[in-house]
């Protein structure tokens, strides 16, 4: 079991993971469909008459002539006002005298990660002519992530996890995004995860499988399924080791497709779309000499990833999150897209989430565990520490000083660590990971019987210990006032605690822990708020996860899934069991295998 260690930064995780993320953007390994906006080319075809969401100031005379139906010029040029942005105009297309190679299919599937592998896989599977092109180069290609969420897989039944009533799962997962996600395509996943992974499994041996670990399974004494009304549930599999990793099970699933016939074309950068009328009929990518490729087809997937790695993106499309940035905070990405998928739908007609993009871990800071107690940079308590998901419990921090906060414990934190939930951000009370913990509490109480006084608060993560609340107080605090407010908060918390009731943040009094019994520690940590593993959203899509234009119609022949799309969560990105971005991502990559094939038959738009 890899060891959960959540008191870790997330700004030094992204300092130390820099270099590497470095060196895999010099691989081209960063995202599904990555390449720089500047080599890109318009939708072959498409002109500035094409309807775009949001087209320049310059172009948005011209697009009002192809809007659908009896819409008005000025109704068109109305939406080019959501956004000047750079990215959404379409430049000049690829003249068919620049393309150096022509393919022929039924289907191309625009990137190799967890939804384009497995609508590639089920297609192939079906006798689709499909082909798949992908980024990076073959002989590097990484898959991101380890662990994949999915209620009911087989791999995880046949260990004793529980089955999951996917309804109250749909139920409680639309609670968490505020009804927010489509309900449709939410309800797929919470009823064909289980299918789903078991598909995604099959192509591994029994040895494989046997290297598989479970998340917060077998549970251990005081596990939580529950935060007040949020629910969370075992259910995730794992795959950390070398032998048998996500890139392990992706060759794999590759090599299945092949079999079946699908074609893999790596070094593949896709450019732009190509429509004939109001109907896909293509794309064209540049290979990895930079010539141009024609691909024809009758539709095309798009499964690109996030934004992250798009600065004009992020700004653009992150406004929620950006509004809230103080002038010393900036989006900080570590792994992500540059979004050119997003953005060779919006050329051709397709509508961008105005909602609120989710992002995973960008929206929200917590200062420590949630056993604790929570200070604000003036020594007070702001919020219910327990409060559901770790995503939502770190909200209230978005608008309040970040001159940083505190997290404050006694000697009895590692018995209070059981009292977890599954849950990214939580811990895992197996004896691994309480040791571990106790290994930090022994180095931080070292520390301070060295006579270390007082902390910038500008400084990254730090952990104190002392014997006694005073003691600890002069390693971590230089202002009285603040010291004294700290000492009141303490008393007052404590006062709640005895009689099991949060009068003041509604903390549920079973999990109302006193700071009473030395030795004390206290963690101290500046705001990493705009920091964000990738981002979750993007195109509108419909339940078949159709690409939809901006009257919300399908645009013929064009799909996308994963984190290019919106629909899936709310706001932010949240965990009722571990893993489930990747989860999601093999489910509704496969029904969207499904929706084009029916498609393909003619049973949709």
């Amino acid at each position: 079991m890899k060891k959960n260690t959540p008191m870790i930064s997330r700004r030094d995780f992204l300092r130390g993971a820099a270099a590497g993320a470095v060196s895999l953007a010099g691989m081209g390994i960063l995202g599904g469909c990555a390449g720089g906006t500047d080599t890109s080319a318009a939708a072959q075809g498409t002109t500035a008459e094409s309807t775009t969401e949001a087209p320049s100031s310059a172009a948005a005379e011209t697009s009002a002539s192809s809007v659908k139906g009896d819409e008005t010029a000025e109704a068109a040029a109305s939406s080019a006002a959501v956004s000047q942005a750079g990215w959404r105009t379409a430049p000049d297309p690829v003249d068919d005298s620049q393309i150096k190679e022509t393919h022929d299919a039924d289907v191309v599937v625009v990137g190799h990660g967890y939804a384009g592998l497995n609508a590639c896989r089920y297609l192939a599977a079906q006798g689709v002519k499909v082909i798949l092109i992908e980024s990076q180069a073959e002989d590097r290609y990484m898959a991101m992530g380890n662990e994949a969420g999915t209620p009911n897989a087989k791999a995880l039944l046949d260990r004793g996890v529980p089955a999951i009533d996917p309804i109250e799962y749909y139920n409680n997962w639309m609670l968490n995004c505020n009804y927010q996600a489509n309900p449709q395509l939410v309800m797929k996943f919470c009823q064909n995860s289980g299918a789903s992974m078991d598909e995604y499994l099959s192509v591994l041996s029994d040895e494989d499988l046997s290297q598989m670990t479970t998340a917060f399974y077998p549970p251990t004494p005081n596990q939580m399924d529950h935060i007040g009304a949020y629910k969370f549930w075992p259910g995730t599999c794992s795959f950390y080791s070398q032998e048998c990793n996500q890139t392990y099970i992706h060759k794999k699933n590759r090599e299945k497709a092949i079999a079946d016939g699908a074609t893999f074309l790596f070094s593949m950068e896709a450019q732009q779309l190509i429509m004939d009328g109001d109907s896909i009929t293509g794309l064209v990518a540049a290979n990895g000499d930079g010539e141009y490729v024609k691909f024809n087809c009758k539709a095309v997937v798009l499964a690109t990833g996030g934004f992250g790695a798009n600065k004009e993106m992020q700004e653009d499309l992150l406004k929620d999150l950006g509004g809230c940035l103080t002038p010393d905070e900036s989006f900080a990405v570590l792994m992500d897209s540059d979004g050119k998928g997003i953005q060779m739908a919006s050329w051709v007609g397709g509508k961008v989430d105005s909602l609120g993009i989710a992002t995973m871990n960008g929206k929200h800071y917590h200062p420590g565990y949630p056993q604790g107690l929570w200070l604000d940079a003036y020594g007070k308590r702001y919020c219910n520490e327990y409060w559901g998901p770790v995503e939502f419990r770190g909200r209230p921090a978005l608008q309040m000083n970040r001159d940083g906060f505190y997290a404050i414990y006694d000697s009895k934190l590692t018995d209070y660590l059981a009292y977890s939930v599954p849950s990214h951000g939580s811990t895992y009370a197996s004896e691994e990971n309480i040791n571990s913990v106790k290994e930090e509490l022994e180095a931080a109480m070292a520390a301070g019987k060295e006579g270390v006084e007082g902390h910038d608060l500008s400084a990254t993560f730090t952990r104190y210990g002392a014997d006694t609340i005073d003691e600890l107080l002069e390693l971590v605090c230089q202002d009285e006032k603040v010291k004294a407010n700290i000492k009141a908060s303490i008393e007052r918390y404590n006062e709640l605690c005895a009689k099991k009731q949060d009068d003041d943040f509604g903390r549920e009094g079973d999990l109302m822990f006193p700071i009473e019994q030395g030795p004390f520690y206290c963690d101290v940590k500046p705001s990493d708020i705009g920091w964000m593993m990738c981002t979750c959203g993007g195109l509108v899509i419909n339940a078949e996860q159709q690409v939809l234009d901006s009257y919300y119609k399908p645009i013929s022949g064009l799909f996308a899934s994963g984190n290019c799309t919106s629909g899936r969560f709310g706001t932010e990105y949240f965990t009722p069991t571990p893993g489930v971005s990747l989860g999601i991502a093999i489910t509704l990559g496969r029904e969207c295998g499904k929706s084009v094939e029916k498609f393909l038959k003619g049973e949709l738009s």
